[in-house]
């Protein structure tokens, strides 16, 4: 099924669309859209199948491949819509990820990570081939682990209820339950296979900073230079005493 957004093809194709505030329904060239088949980026964007745009009066053709569709309306209007390939990018250093169908970025959520001593590993991956609505961790106490994609061995990408920018998991990415639900999204999105980028490191640890001494503080020749000082501040000193002595 191909889905292209709404404003888009309607501008390509020269088309009206209306909103009946009341009702909440969508209308594209005067044909009602069925709410039920539209979609939805949780970004707000709304998309429609292509078969609703043939019933809206849109003529549609396809590429030899297959993998292009030619969506027309009249002798004028056309555009091309190529089905384009899925990847994600999983940023560590900024605790985000990003999923893509070919360059348009489809979802870009906040993301929690594996945490100190749990890091989740960078590397390039494929989802799977554990995808299911509802994962159990076998290494934490049976925990739920609901919208669950495997990545690497026991690293899943997954809903979780509480999902803090900062990295907080055991190693598993995950995305929010909240909201427009990404995790869900994501799940219903990405297919067994989609290759799976994970880049950056979090945390970096710190090093120690020591508190200097005031000889640290000094350069070489600055040292040399307050080491006479004294050595000549001794000496007078010692001088004036043993002036005192005689008198």
């Amino acid at each position: 099924m191909l889905f292209v957004p709404v404003e888009e093809i309607a501008a390509a194709l020269g088309w009206e669309t209306q909103l009946d505030q009341e009702s909440k329904q969508i209308s594209l060239n005067g044909h009602a859209l069925d709410p039920t088949r539209l979609r939805k980026l949780t970004s707000g964007t709304l998309l429609v199948p292509l078969d609703e745009l043939e019933r809206a009066g849109a003529t549609i053709s396809w590429s030899d491949d297959g993998m292009e569709a030619f969506v027309a309306s009249g002798l004028l209007k056309k555009t091309a819509i190529r089905f384009a390939d899925k990847h994600v990018e999983v940023d560590l250093a900024n605790q985000r990820l990003r999923a893509y169908q070919g360059a348009r970025c489809v979802l870009d959520s906040h993301i929690s990570s594996g945490r100190e001593g749990r890091k989740t590993p960078p590397g390039n991956f494929k989802a799977g081939p554990v995808k299911t609505p509802m994962h159990r961790s076998r290494l934490y106490h049976n925990a739920p682990m609901p919208w669950s994609v495997q990545v690497h061995e026991n690293i899943f990408i997954h809903g979780f209820q509480k999902v803090p920018r900062r990295p907080a998991s055991h190693g598993c990415i995950r995305l929010p339950l909240a909201g427009a639900n990404p995790a869900k999204w994501f799940y219903d999105w990405i297919d067994i296979g989609t290759p799976i980028s994970i880049r950056g490191h979090w945390p970096v640890g710190a090093s120690r900073v020591e508190n200097p001494t005031i000889f640290g503080r000094l350069t070489f020749q600055k040292a040399i230079i307050a080491t006479a000082a004294i050595i000549a501040c001794v000496l007078i000193i010692l001088f004036i005493l043993q002036r005192r002595g005689k008198v």
